[in-house]
């Protein structure tokens, strides 16, 4: 049977490309009008200021960068502070709330300083970018939990 083409194995492979791919569009697509009423919302109470602004694909790629920049700082982030307290059980400062602070506080700061600050066309108040991070923390938090709570049955 190896190495012939299944019919059935092909078309399923499809239906699942399909609508993984469909489904991807529709997440991006969300996602993108959400930063765009973010950023309509911030301009319109003049807490930010976008001057880049050239061509469709030129800003797709100077945003959509400040975008995946932080998205991977953040996630490298919160991956080094889970290992942190997965290694360092006991330690007090990496429990609790105090966790979620030291994790949200690096968070803001290395984004500013990593990320934000080459930007020179993305003018955001260091306050503001606290902000939107904290509400983004806290939609983390509350959406996707610690996985061990998810899991705590299962041995």
């Amino acid at each position: 049977m190896k190495g012939k083409f299944n019919l059935f194995n092909i078309l399923t492979l499809l239906v699942v490309i399909t609508i993984f791919v469909i489904s991807g569009g529709i997440f991006l697509t969300l996602l993108a009008f959400g930063l765009f009423g973010l950023s309509r919302i911030l301009i319109y109470f003049h807490l930010a200021e976008f001057t880049f602004n050239e061509g469709f694909y030129d800003n797709l790629i100077y945003y959509g960068s400040y975008i995946l920049l932080g998205y991977f700082l953040i996630y490298c982030i919160e991956y080094v502070m889970d290992m942190l307290k997965k290694k360092l059980h006991p330690n007090p400062y990496l429990q609790g709330m105090t966790f979620h602070l030291i994790t949200y506080t690096i968070i803001v700061f290395m984004f500013y300083f990593i990320v934000h600050i080459h930007f020179a066309h993305i003018h955001i108040d260091y306050w503001i970018l606290m902000i939107i991070f904290a509400f983004l923390y806290l939609c983390k938090e509350i959406f996707y939990p610690d996985s061990k709570d998810l899991y705590q049955n299962r041995k």
